[in-house]
């Protein structure tokens, strides 16, 4: 039996691997490089602890006065977006990105990559995941 014949006699079967497959590979080039750095509420505090990562809070103003981690810098998205900039005096260090949820960070990570950053860390599941972990906030980051 030849492998053409494989093939046409199990149709279905090829096209389910073929559909698996993609489900599992197109996920991971749609995220490219913001996939590898993608970090749970504890590895983030290992990153913060051993290499002193900047931690920037992504959300507007009224939203990181109501809590945020303890030492974040806060840069709402809209400004990031129009100053990517902003963010040249921490770049010697790591920089975790956090949001609410994890999505806009995922989109700054994107645009900074795109700068130039490279030492780029998102939070995933945001803020929610960090009080879902436990951890400490504090009122404007401080």
């Amino acid at each position: 039996m030849s492998i053409m014949d494989f093939i046409s006699s199990n149709i279905w079967l090829v096209l389910a691997v073929i559909l698996s497959g993609g489900y599992l590979i197109i996920p991971k080039l749609m995220l490219g490089e913001a996939s590898k750095k993608t970090l749970g509420p504890q590895e983030l505090v290992q990153l913060i602890n051993r290499q002193h990562a900047t931690v920037i809070d992504l959300r507007e103003e009224k939203e990181f006065e109501g809590g945020s981690i303890v030492g974040s810098k806060n840069l709402s998205l809209g400004v990031l977006q129009e100053s990517p900039q902003a963010l040249k005096k921490y770049e010697k260090r790591p920089i975790a990105l956090i949001c609410g949820s994890g999505a806009k960070s995922r989109t700054a990570q994107k645009l900074l990559l795109k700068e130039g950053y490279d030492d780029l860390y998102v939070l995933s599941g945001g803020l929610a995941a960090w009080m879902q972990a436990s951890l400490p906030t504090s009122p404007s980051g401080k």
